[in-house]
């Protein structure tokens, strides 16, 4: 090769030159030879692995979970957004000035009813400020306090108005449905309850509660937490009437507030949470019970010492005796009681609330509630309960009670008498509408025979033996026993005669067994239904639906004398039933009705089938054997019914004269025995307290009905009466339940139980 010499020849700048060059020029420049190489050999690929199953399982489930996560994430920060729009623009439409001073207002209610000639009289002013007396903080000791603030709002002097952590507790326990604690978390402050007290909103929704809480808040921004305990105190409801510690320190212990020691204060900081039932007048050991909470509340808090808290628990309270309470003015008489307590509930059932926020709006609201009481009649019958000599004619050391209540044949109620003795105070336990009593008998027209006439299984004159039927023997499976027994006058038990009686003297007499077998063939079921939906029993369980309940009224719970007597209606006013009632409407302060009683009746039974059962029940009255017959009148005729529970534990008398339904009872408060020839039977005793008024009543006969069937009945069978036929006297048939003639007499006189076919 030729180089020349002027160049000198180093690698180095042959290396260098060949960088210079782009790769189109390396590539122009190259020897074909070059270029026609064989190309270099190609990479080898490599092979990607496929994800496992594993591996994709939890990448999609990832992606899922991320995605989730996202759309939660812009869902509560959008209604997050939207709720806290809502509750800012809340807030400003909010009104939140509370004026404390408006706690010394009395909004008094007004009950009237009419007198005899027909004019509007003034009855009674209910109003709670009648019952509240005013005292100031200073007056109240630090452990009376203490007592409510740590069982009511233990961290009432740390929050703002509004304790979130007992709120959102409250929330979520009622999302739980009382799982989180228990029972029922109650999630207001002291300053909450007084905005409630203040201002009267008690509506159940959420937008109450939020006012609720705005108003608590801005309350304790203007007022110091001494003035807001000072006004809680002076309005929280303490039972019946009572409200604020001073009325109530006196109500339950006679004595000022100031006077109270730590174990009397936690007795009415018990109080508040259900005024009604923990009162310890209403029931002293659940108010025990509670005030034991309280003491364990002010211990836990260091409000007081181990020492305090053993002697106040040891402690055994003196209470004031409940009778001698002087409180009001003037001590209620017991229909007005009776109108408190009737429209009290129908608040709550009106405005969703608890029995003592409708008794505050009933006492603080100024409504006017229009009654139809018969002034005149609920004189007399009061009187005639205070009068001792009305109920026996021996002093006895340990009388029974008794309850009375007459009502028209529309359900209103005329008057009323919930207990002997001169009236122990106000608002107090009322024998005639709160007690559940046997009603024993007195049951029998309104179950098994009332049923059996309404649905044709059993005529005037149908024929039944006084003998017991076979049940399951409950103490020997798979035997049975005879049931049930006769109860006679004498305490005598087992008493079957073997003989027949027709239906009216098997009514007459109160043969048990008769009625058993009523109920028997129509099936306790259907007279359990027939009762409850026809009579209105509202205290009827499903353990009634048997045939000891249907046969003998030996009911689970028990039944209200007012709805025994309503049920009597049917047998005097064609068949209809009417709901009792105390009052007949409510007005608001701004004259707009908010509570009106509704007298739309119930067809019970046929107009038919009441005249037969009010036939059959003048037997009860009229007849020789018959339990009633003390109760008869002179000017009007009685029907009714008596009854009695085992062992003379209820008495009960229920009668019907053309103007009035009314019913006694009388007994022992704690079930005891009633001896025998104590007091006058219940016919009698109904008769002294209700016969002179209703002898004088405007009707005297009841209504007639034009298609009942007046019959003779044959003495043998029971059937119509042939030519040949012995008869007692004429039967009542309904139109379509008239037995057919009788065939098979040719003569005879022998009859079932003939020498009691009475006329009536």
């Amino acid at each position: 090769m030729f180089v020349p010499k002027h160049i000198p020849y180093k690698e180095e700048n042959i290396l260098s030159n060949e960088k210079k060059f782009s790769k189109k020029a390396a590539d122009e420049a190259a020897p074909k030879h070059m270029a026609e190489a064989a190309p270099a050999p190609k990479k080898k690929k490599r092979k990607k692995k496929k994800a496992g199953p594993v591996k994709k399982t939890f990448t999609v489930i990832g992606t899922v979970l991320l995605t989730l996560i996202l759309i939660v994430v812009i869902s509560v920060s959008i209604i997050a957004a939207a709720l806290t729009v809502y509750v800012m623009q809340f807030r400003e439409n909010t009104p939140i000035d509370i004026d404390l001073d408006s706690l010394n207002l009395a909004y008094t209610t007004f009950i009237y009813g009419d007198d005899k000639d027909g004019n509007q009289v003034e009855l009674a002013k209910i109003s709670r400020g009648a019952n509240r007396i005013p005292v100031s903080i200073d007056r109240i000791p630090q452990h009376v306090r203490d007592a409510f603030v740590y069982i009511e709002d233990e961290r009432f002097y740390e929050h703002a108005g509004v304790d979130w952590k007992r709120t959102f507790g409250a929330f979520l326990n009622e999302l739980t449905h009382g799982m989180l604690y228990g029972s029922k978390q109650g999630g207001s402050t002291i300053t909450q309850q007084l905005v409630k007290n203040v201002t009267g909103d008690k509506e159940q929704n959420m937008d109450r509660k939020m006012r609720e809480i705005f108003r608590a808040a801005d309350l304790e921004k203007y007022r110091t937490k001494d003035e807001i305990l000072d006004a809680y105190l002076n309005c929280v409801g303490m039972g019946g009437s009572c409200s604020g510690v001073q009325a109530a320190a006196l109500k339950y212990f006679g004595k000022d507030v100031s006077e109270l020691d730590l174990a009397e204060a936690a007795c009415l900081a018990a109080i508040p949470k259900s005024p009604e039932s923990l009162n310890p007048f209403a029931n002293k050991e659940a108010n025990r019970e509670r005030q034991l909470l309280v003491l364990k509340a002010m211990y836990n808090n260091a409000a007081i010492s181990k020492q305090q808290y053993d002697d106040a628990v040891n402690e055994e309270l003196q209470f004031r005796d409940p009778n001698s309470e002087t409180n009001s003015s003037e001590i209620q008489n017991w229909y007005i009681d009776m109108v408190i307590r009737d429209v009290t509930l129908d608040l709550m059932d009106l405005y969703g609330v608890e029995f003592d926020e409708a008794s505050d709006m009933l006492y603080n609201g100024g409504y006017t509630i229009y009654t139809p009481i018969d002034i005149e009649m609920q004189e007399a019958i009061e009187a005639k309960y205070r009068d001792y000599s009305t109920f026996s004619n021996n002093v006895l050391s340990d009388p029974p009670q008794s309850a009375f209540i007459c009502m028209d044949y529309t359900g209103n109620i005329l008057a009323v008498a919930g207990g002997i003795g001169d009236k122990a105070g106000s608002n107090i336990f009322n024998r005639a509408t709160m007690a559940k009593r046997q009603a024993g008998s007195s049951f029998k027209p309104i179950a098994g025979y009332a049923y059996s006439i309404e649905n044709n299984l059993a005529t005037w004159s149908s024929i039944y033996p006084d003998l017991p039927i076979e049940i399951p023997d409950e103490n020997n499976p798979g035997q049975t026993r005879k049931w049930p027994t006769n109860y006679s006058s004498t305490g005598a038990n087992n008493v079957w005669s073997g003989r027949s009686y027709f239906t009216f003297q098997a009514l007459q007499r109160s043969l048990n067994t008769v009625s058993a077998r009523l109920v028997q063939a129509a099936g306790p079921s259907n007279v359990f239904e027939f009762v409850m939906n026809r009579f209105q029993i509202s205290t009827l369980t499903a353990y009634d639906a048997d045939l000891s309940p249907m046969s003998v009224g030996a009911l689970t719970q028990g039944v209200y004398l007012r709805e025994l007597v309503a049920s009597y209606q049917p047998f005097g006013n064609g068949g209809k039933y009417f709901a009792p009632t105390s009052y007949t409407y409510v007005l608001d302060p701004s004259g707009e009705t908010i509570l009106q009683h509704s007298y739309t009746p119930i067809q019970s039974i046929s107009e038919e089938s009441a005249y037969v059962m009010n036939k059959l029940m003048q037997q009860v009255i009229e007849g020789p054997n018959g339990t009633g017959k003390a109760a008869k009148l002179n000017n009007v005729p009685v029907v009714g019914k008596t009854g009695t529970s085992q062992e003379w534990r209820d008495n009960l008398f229920i009668g019907c004269t053309p103007d009035y339904v009314s019913g006694v009872w009388y007994g022992y408060d704690d079930n005891r025995t009633v001896k025998s020839g104590t007091y006058y039977n219940t016919a009698q005793l109904w008769k002294n307290i209700f016969g002179d008024i209703a002898d004088a009543g405007e009707r005297t006969e009841f209504p007639e009905c034009e298609t009942i069937k007046e019959l003779y009945y044959c003495s043998n069978t029971g059937l119509i009466a042939s030519g040949s036929c012995p008869t007692g006297n004429k039967g009542y048939y309904k139109s379509t339940n008239v037995p057919p003639i009788c065939t098979k007499c040719g003569g005879s006189s022998a009859s079932a139980a003939n020498d009691e076919s009475t006329s009536n």
